[in-house]
Formats: structure tokens, C-alpha cells, sequence
């Protein structure tokens, strides 16, 4: 990576007040984790001590559920292949940390196969001193995708909502943003009254990445556009008719779905930004709401009411075709697509709770995620091997992640303020 773009993030990450708000719990892990070691990285330079990187490597391989990994002891200089398969370990990470001046460094990291006893790959890059972070993200990316062939969602974002109580029992809102890992969090957007619904867009680029959110600080729900890495004014959506909500992105970034109450009447509309041109989507007597397009922007998938009872449609916006796609059960809505197009998940009613379920839209088969009593705002992971969505526990909101198969999921906390409607960017551009 060119020194220039670690410049860059010390201005992206300077802006705001940054802390830590969620705190992570691993819940449960896949049964056949494979066995990793992360060596202690070797430091060299007067303010290298604090730089080592191995334990954020090793929290996001293990958070993810399909590592079982572990940090020696000691920094390892040496690969003895017999000591690691005595060990059960099948790959071992070793890097080093070089200060080459007060704020610059070079970071090198190698990936080495224990049972082929073959070197996998071997990186090497300058990092800012504000970069090593975003480093060791990209890095357990590296990892996961030459271990398990598949794409890691490590260097990416969060966004979510806070709700607490002041010294005078009013709720205050905060629209959050925060690695995957939920650190390096940031809250510039409070208020007094309800935040909803926030939603990123698709860019890969920091600087043009953006939340659509609905807020109540006009005194009426209305969506805003906030750019969390340019010093730019938050935009308001004009005053439409009615109340909006449920703002969803085009996959080009250029324009948003959203649900407008023209006349009483719940419909789905697309606003485009370049021309600022509003296009009705659907029209029907009943509620049509919580749009969302497919990846490829070829399909619009939504709940309605038209049926009698809340269940989930897809709009060919090709044809104008609208199909329903949810037979199961009397209650199914929220629903949002795989990052392949192939499933949905969404919000599905079991007697009298509400839990995430995954749907295969070819297949129809419905398989229950969760267990909760009140689970809502399922949304995919960029790799779409999980699942971030809001739940309850001890009567306290927070945000459960589990993966697609079910046999690993961890939960991300606040010890106090409620956390809820979270949503995963896509992948940062290196």
C-alpha cells in the first residue's frame, strides 16, 4: 500500500471522538475451527513496544469463528514444523515491526503452511503509526482467504445505534460507526429524539462512502445523508409528503429506495440524487414497505400487506413483475438480499417471537438463525458468510452476529446503552 493513503487516514480517523463502545463475546465457535498460530510480532525501534498487532489478528480469526487460534509465548524466530504438528497447529503467522522514523513503519508478515510445510505468502508494506489497525484487518483478510479459499470481511465497518438515558431519564440517540471488531468507534450524531434505519452505501473508497439514515429532530421522519469522512454538511432529503422511512441504497450509490406515506398510504419509492427526481416503485392499496434491491440492482424485494398478512415480495424492475416470495408462516418481513442474490434474510415470526430465518429464493426453504424473542434488522456480511442483526438478552438490546451455517455466532454489547439496527459495509479499498 502506498505511504500516501496511510496519510490520508490520519485525517479520515481525526475527525470525531473516538472510544470504544461495543465490547465482543464469542458465543460459539465452529466445531472444526482450524488450528492457528499468531506469533508475537518482532519489534525493532524505540516506539515499536505497543505496535505489535498479532492479538488483533488473532481476535478477528477467532471472532470469526472458523479459527482456533492461539499467540506463543514467546516470539517465534524459528519454524519447527515437528513442534507445531505436536501442537495440532496446521498454519503459524510470524511478522515483524520496523520503526524507520517517528512515525513511519515497515510491517512484514508471513503465513506459513505447517503440514506442506510450505510458505503461503509473505507481505511486506510502510504503515503510517494511524494505520496499523486498518493493517491488521487487511491482513486477517489475507489470512482467512488463503486458509479457506473464501473472502474475510475483517476491513470493513459498522454502523449501529446507541439509546441511554441521561441524569434525567431522557433517551439520547447516537448514530455509531466503528471497525468490524467494534473498536475505533466513533458517535457524532446525537440527539434527543429517534434515530433509524441507518444504512451505508456501496462505495469501497473511504472518502465516498455515506450513511442514509431516518431521524425525528425536524419534529417528522425524514432521511438524511451523512459523509462520515468528509467534512461536509449532513444532507435532508426534501420534505415529501407524508412521512419517509426505510432508506435502502442502489448498488451504484447514486440513489435510494424508500418508503413514502403519500396520502396515508405506505408505498416504495426511488430518489435519485444526481437529478433529485422521486419514481414510484409500487402502488397499492395496502402497505408496501423495507425495500431493498437485489446486488445486481435487477430486483427490489419488500414487505407488504397486500395478502392479508406482513410478507415478503420481488419486484423485477425489468418486467414490473411482482412475485411473493414467502409462504411460510403468518409474519415474515425486513428482508435484504445475499451479497450472491441466491437467499434472503429477514424477520420471521415463531408463535410469538421474532427471529432471523434465511430464505433460499429458489428453493423456498426457510432455516431458522436465531432463537430470540425479539430479533430484528438482519443484515449480510460482505462475504455473506454472516449475519449481523439486533436481539435481546436480560431485556437489554444488543447485536448478534452468526454465520450462515449456525455453528458459530458472537455478540457485540454495551454495558450502558442499548444497541440496535446495525448494518456491515461493503469491503475498504486497500
Amino acid at each position: 500500500m502506498k505511504l500516501s493513503k496511510w496519510l490520508m487516514l490520519i485525517l479520515i480517523f481525526a475527525i470525531g471522538n473516538t472510544h470504544a463502545v461495543l465490547k465482543v463475546t464469542v458465543i460459539k465457535k465452529d466445531e472444526n475451527a482450524f488450528p492457528i498460530a499468531i506469533s508475537p510480532f518482532k519489534l525493532i525501534g524505540n516506539k515499536s513496544k505497543d505496535k505489535d498487532i498479532s492479538k488483533i489478528i488473532h481476535d478477528n480469526l477467532e471472532r470469526s469463528g472458523r479459527f482456533d487460534a492461539l499467540i506463543p509465548i514467546a516470539v517465534v524466530d524459528k519454524i519447527n514444523t515437528k513442534y507445531w504438528k505436536e501442537k495440532n497447529i496446521e498454519a503459524l503467522v510470524t511478522g515483524s515491526i520496523v520503526q524507520e522514523s517517528d512515525d513511519i513503519y515497515r510491517l512484514s508478515v508471513n503465513l506459513f503452511d505447517i503440514y506442506s510445510d510450505t510458505q503461503l505468502f509473505t507481505r511486506s508494506t510502510r504503515v503510517h503509526v494511524s494505520g496499523f489497525r486498518k493493517a491488521a484487518h487487511q491482513l486477517s483478510d489475507y489470512i482467512y482467504e488463503a486458509l479457506l479459499g473464501e473472502n474475510g470481511s475483517f476491513n470493513t465497518l459498522l454502523t449501529y445505534i446507541t439509546v441511554k438515558e441521561n441524569a434525567k431519564g431522557i433517551k439520547q440517540y447516537s448514530l455509531n460507526i466503528s471497525d468490524s471488531d467494534a473498536m475505533n468507534a466513533k458517535s457524532r450524531i446525537r440527539l434527543d429524539s429517534p434515530i433509524l434505519s441507518p444504512v451505508w452505501s456501496p462505495e469501497h473508497k473511504y472518502k465516498n462512502k455515506k450513511i442514509a439514515y431516518v431521524s425525528f429532530q425536524n419534529g417528522r421522519s425524514e432521511v438524511f445523508i451523512w459523509h462520515p469522512f468528509l467534512r461536509k454538511k449532513i444532507k435532508k432529503l426534501p420534505r415529501f409528503d407524508g412521512i419517509a422511512s426505510s432508506p435502502s441504497w442502489h448498488p451504484n450509490g447514486k440513489s435510494l429506495v424508500l418508503t413514502l406515506s403519500k396520502k396515508g398510504n405506505k408505498d416504495i419509492y426511488s430518489y435519485d440524487l444526481t437529478n433529485n427526481k422521486l419514481s414510484r416503485l409500487t402502488q397499492h392499496k395496502d402497505i408496501d414497505t423495507e425495500a431493498s434491491y437485489s446486488p445486481d440492482g435487477k430486483n427490489l424485494v419488500f414487505t407488504s400487506n397486500r395478502s392479508g398478512q406482513a410478507q415478503i415480495y420481488i419486484k423485477n424492475l425489468k418486467s414490473g413483475h411482482i412475485n411473493r416470495t414467502t409462504f411460510t408462516g403468518r409474519y415474515n418481513a425486513k428482508a435484504v438480499f445475499s451479497p450472491n442474490g441466491k437467499h434472503l434474510a429477514l424477520v420471521h415470526r415463531v408463535d410469538n417471537d421474532y427471529r432471523i430465518a434465511m430464505l433460499n429464493i429458489e428453493s423456498q426453504e426457510l432455516s431458522m438463525m436465531s432463537g430470540g424473542t425479539l430479533d430484528e434488522s438482519p443484515y449480510f456480511s460482505p462475504n455473506g458468510d454472516m449475519i449481523i442483526f439486533s436481539s435481546r438478552r436480560n431485556g437489554k438490546g444488543l447485536l448478534s452476529v452468526v454465520s450462515v451455517e449456525g455453528n458459530r455466532s458472537y455478540e457485540l454489547s454495551a454495558h450502558d446503552a442499548e444497541v440496535r439496527a446495525p448494518n456491515w459495509s461493503s469491503s475498504l479499498e486497500n
